[in-house]
């Protein structure tokens, strides 16, 4: 409540909000291509498109319009104010769920210092049940969003049909945000976007953090796939996940979450 009070909100800004591991870093990196590098060409994203909840007012105010944060924040602590847009992009709670784990467990264990060995420990321990998770639970960050699927500063997309057709999604960003971009352009942006480009690209793959919080070696990216939690959860935990899902998410929004291709 401190840090939203402290905040001013910024007009002509644009704001990427995401549950963890649901596509944030590549849509900090298709606006920052689309918007033609506006803070300059940067080490590495997070200076270009930085974290909301991290960065001072002076150093906010102080950037280069159009400016463009990331927050993981549900929409009630996301400051507000005319001229703002927001990108809200969602992903199906499998998936979200084992990469998240990779993310504690393996990648970042030096800042989580998360006690847990196995996924299934991870699935009870913070994933499925409400306040355990670093954001909230799943399925109320979502719903929190939802609840504003009618205002028009706000763009719903999902990390599946970002992977289904990139440029189609990358299209529809690019009109949202009335930025006239052409076919070669958005050629280009996709291509630079894919996930073999971004997992070997220094400044998208989070290799500026090894050895630091980042376990050195390993991969911030996992697999940039749709459908691995199949493999990876069992028939129970699917049953569970996707029994929320349908109660608390498709029921009340009318929306049925992509969990394959």
């Amino acid at each position: 409540k401190q840090w939203y009070q402290r905040r001013v909100a910024i007009t002509a800004g644009v704001y990427i909000a995401t549950y963890q591991k649901s596509g944030t870093t590549w849509l900090q990196y298709i606006l920052y291509q689309l918007y033609d590098e506006p803070q300059g060409n940067t080490e590495h994203i997070n200076e270009a498109v930085p974290w909301l909840e991290e960065e001072k007012q002076e150093k906010i105010d102080a950037m280069l319009s159009p400016r463009i944060f990331k927050t993981h924040d549900k929409w009630e602590w996301v400051p507000k104010a005319e001229g703002v847009k927001y990108i809200y992009c969602y992903r199906n709670p499998g998936d979200v769920c084992c990469s998240y784990y990779n993310h504690m467990h393996n990648v970042f264990k030096g800042h989580y210092n998360y006690s847990g060995s196995t996924l299934s420990e991870f699935f009870e321990d913070i994933f499925i049940t409400p306040g355990r998770s670093e954001q909230g639970f799943y399925f109320d960050h979502l719903a929190s969003w939802f609840n504003e699927l009618k205002n028009g500063n706000i763009l719903f997309i999902t990390f599946e049909d970002m992977i289904d057709n990139l440029y189609t999604e990358v299209s529809k960003i690019a009109d949202f945000l009335k930025i006239d971009c052409s076919e070669e352009k958005l050629d280009r942006i996709v291509g630079n976007s894919m996930f073999d480009s971004m997992s070997k690209n220094s400044k998208t793959n989070y290799s500026w953090r090894d050895g630091t919080v980042k376990s050195s070696g390993s991969k911030f990216m996992k697999t940039g796939k749709v459908g691995g939690w199949q493999n990876e959860l069992t028939q129970e935990q699917s049953d569970r996940m996707y029994r929320l899902c349908k109660e608390l998410i498709e029921i009340p929004y009318g929306i049925k979450i992509r969990c394959t291709l």
